[in-house]
Parts: structure tokens; C-alpha cells; sequence
């Protein structure tokens, strides 16, 4: 029995942890903030990518093709970016298509934000960057 009520304590800090976590993560990323983004998935981004935060967490960026906004939330601990919506043109070039599809399914899959060496890396539930911003100046 008390190894079970240790359990429980344990798991309920935990998420503990991870909500204050989420909620943090949120707060980094605050209306008029403006980023570059520098890396998705560990691989650097092609230029011109971007993330901006706009009123009421909306987000709104250029990905390595297309335009793109979507709605950033925190629910549970968690950061998300969800509704997102992107315009449909075809990339010339195969390397920024295959930036395009990897850049979508990445900003799909963030819980968490975090301060790194040159800004802000958004992460995936296992704690994988998994987009790397860098601030722009005045955002």
C-alpha cells in the first residue's frame, strides 16, 4: 500500500512539474514576439522561415514553401500549435519541399518550449527539439 501511494505522489509531481513547464513554455513565446526559425528537426532551416506570435496566441510564419498561421494554446501542461492552416504552393526545389513536410509535421508535435543556446527550442512530449527560433530583433 505505501509503495502504491508513493507511486501516485510520484506521477501527480511529475505532472506537476510538467504543467508549470507547459505553462512557462507559453509565456516565452508572447504576443509580438517575432522568430526566425533556424533548425527543424536537429537539420538547419532554409532561409526565410519564420514564427510570429500575434494577439491571443496566434501564430503566423512563412514555412520553406507556403504561409501558415494556427492557434497556440496551453491546456494540460502542454503547448500546442493547433488549427493550423497553409497555403498550398509547390516547392521548386526538393530539399524545401522535404523542409515544408518535415517543418509541418514538427509544429504539429510541440508540447514544450525552452530557452537554448542561441533562443528558443519548441519540443515534442519526449523533450526533442524539434524547431529551433532565434529571436529577430525588436520581436
Amino acid at each position: 500500500m505505501l509503495s502504491r501511494t508513493l507511486a501516485v505522489l510520484a506521477a501527480t509531481a511529475s505532472l506537476a512539474a510538467c504543467q508549470d513547464a507547459g505553462e512557462r513554455s507559453v509565456s516565452m513565446l508572447r504576443p509580438g514576439s517575432s522568430f526566425t526559425v533556424a533548425r527543424i528537426d536537429g537539420t538547419p532551416a532554409p532561409a526565410g522561415v519564420t514564427l510570429d506570435v500575434g494577439e491571443s496566441g496566434r501564430v503566423t510564419g512563412r514555412a520553406p514553401c507556403n504561409r501558415y498561421s494556427g492557434q497556440l494554446t496551453q491546456s494540460g501542461g502542454a503547448m500546442t500549435v493547433s488549427g493550423t492552416v497553409m497555403t498550398r504552393m509547390a516547392c521548386a526545389e526538393p530539399d524545401r519541399m522535404m523542409a515544408e513536410t518535415r517543418f509541418g509535421m514538427a509544429l504539429g508535435s510541440i508540447t514544450a518550449a525552452r530557452r537554448s543556446a542561441d533562443g528558443i527550442a519548441l519540443i515534442d512530449p519526449e523533450g526533442r527539439e524539434r524547431i529551433g527560433l532565434i529571436p529577430n530583433a525588436g520581436g
